[in-house]
């Protein structure tokens, strides 16, 4: 899967809709701060993942990445539908750490930050709607 930044694809909209975490602390999730959420969707032709990979990113240092976390918002039903393995599915539904991500000493910490974010039903549905954006901008000639 081929993923690149939201914010590279639709500059305009990720500026304006950037979701800014802050970590009190410091804390058992992580160090005290605030963090941007660099939103990553999949440019694939013909993909239908329905996924977002989220950075958590240092304000104060934006290039540090401190953990980096996939979410697919379909029931599992639906991953184990698409996947093209008989397990991969598990790493496609719902919130994890993908083997390949950037995973610093707090992922976990970060893992269970996200796993509340996404309990507002707004933010979930600004990443499908990023997510459906991606995908228009990718069908064009």
């Amino acid at each position: 899967m081929t993923v690149e930044p939201f914010d590279a694809i639709c500059h305009d909209v990720a500026l304006a809709e950037m979701r800014v975490c802050e970590v009190p602390g410091p804390s058992t999730l992580g160090p005290g701060g605030k963090y941007f959420l660099r939103e990553f969707y999949c440019t694939e032709p013909g993909c239908d993942c329905r996924r977002v990979v989220v950075q958590f990113l240092e304000a104060a240092a934006p290039s540090n990445v401190v953990a980096s976390v996939s979410y697919g918002w379909e029931k599992a039903g639906f991953y184990k539908k698409w996947s093209r393995s008989a397990e991969g599915w598990r790493e496609m539904a719902g919130v994890t750490l993908g083997p390949l991500a950037e995973k610093g000493p707090y992922a976990e910490g970060f893992l269970k930050i996200f796993d509340h974010i996404i309990k507002d039903r707004q933010v979930v549905a600004a990443f499908r709607r990023h997510y459906r954006m991606v995908r228009e901008i990718i069908a064009r000639p």
